[in-house]
């Protein structure tokens, strides 16, 4: 009697997509908790290459820990002296707060005058906001004792897991590797690669470009005279990592406080421009060179990345929307070579 052999499915079997789908469900489901893995992979980006160059003279263990060692002390020292400076010019803004709305209450007043339906209306809207106790309560947040752990834990979890990224990130790698398919391991070995070296260029020039922006920006408000040039051109810096953004954060308060100062409308428009023309130089040369050509994602595609991941992730998805923008574009990249060398797009017409 002959065996007959059942022929075999490539097909996966349902057992394993229904736990790699937990999986992705898990990874939805826990996203705020897993922002220390997020922060990790970021420095891990960041420092890899500097890693891999100190171990060709010693063993990796040694040039992760000095390496990280260093880092620490720099990003320490560097808070030590940030931190209190922004501290102190945030302060003397918010106890400034009464003076600024006394003279919007004085600019105001002609038109006022003129229109009382409106000013009334918008007078009840601004009655109920308290900027000083609203800014009182964000203080006093998180001070509890849960919140205080977490936030140490947080603190803590970030180097423990960028050291073991770092460490044993090719071990790693080799375990996922050999989770694929052997028939599929090289494309998509390729496919992480490219992933690999966008990410790592993206997220290394968008760190120069935050910095660079943030000291050009500072020094431009502080010889137009705008008031707390530095904090407001670290804002404008910090949030250049969401496109679009510095034109609201930094250039509205930046102009409402030029104007209260008591400025002309040639100094509003001066600074306008100038915070305009320092945004360019971004656009048109320091993100393209630094940023877009490790990217090669288009300006429509990164808009896009930021109205989706925004709304599905809010704020983390904001900042994290052009590199996972960057795999995306990857996968779709080998999902068009494989429909345009599909037989169903290359052969030819069988009509007569």
């Amino acid at each position: 009697m002959e065996n007959r052999l059942e022929p075999r499915s490539n097909n996966l079997p349902w057992r394993y997509a229904a736990v790699a789908l937990g999986l992705l469900v898990s990874l939805w489901l826990l996203r705020q908790a897993l922002m220390p893995f997020f922060v990790a992979m970021i420095l891990a980006y960041l420092l890899g290459p500097l890693v891999d160059r100190l171990s060709r003279y010693t063993r990796r263990t040694m040039a992760v820990a000095i390496i990280l060692l260093v880092t620490i002390g720099l990003t320490v020292a560097l808070l030590a002296w940030l931190i209190p400076f922004l501290y102190d010019q945030t302060g003397r803004l918010l106890a400034s707060l009464p003076k600024w709305r006394a003279l919007l209450d004085q600019k105001l007043a002609p038109l006022a005058q003129a229109h009382p339906y409106w000013a009334d209306k918008i007078r009840q809207s601004l009655e109920g906001i308290d900027l000083g106790g609203a800014w009182g309560s964000l203080m006093k947040a998180g001070s509890g004792l849960l919140q205080f752990f977490l936030s140490a834990l947080t603190l803590i979890l970030v180097p423990l897991i960028l050291y073991h990224l770092l460490e044993g990130g090719r071990s790693m790698l080799r375990f996922l590797e050999g989770l694929v398919p052997p028939r599929h391991q090289t494309r998509t070995k390729a496919m992480a690669m490219d992933i690999h070296e966008r990410l790592g260029g993206y997220i290394r020039g968008q760190l120069a470009v935050a910095l660079v922006m943030s000291l050009l920006q500072s020094l431009a408000f502080q010889l137009l005279g705008v008031p707390y040039a530095w904090l407001l051109g670290s804002v404008a810096g910090f949030f250049n990592v969401i496109p679009y953004s510095p034109y609201l954060v930094a250039l509205l308060p930046a102009l409402v406080l030029v104007g209260l100062e008591g400025m002309g409308v040639g100094q509003l428009v001066l600074v306008a421009g100038v915070f305009t023309a320092v945004q360019k130089v971004e656009a048109l040369y320091l993100t393209p060179v630094w940023v877009g050509r490790a990217s090669k994602l288009h300006s429509l595609e990164v808009l896009l990345a930021l109205i989706a991941f925004g709304h599905w992730f809010g704020l983390l998805g904001l900042l994290f929307a052009v590199p996972l923008m960057v795999c995306v574009r990857v996968v779709m990249e080998r999902l068009l070579e494989d429909y345009r060398q599909h037989p169903w797009f290359t052969e030819e017409s069988t009509t007569h």
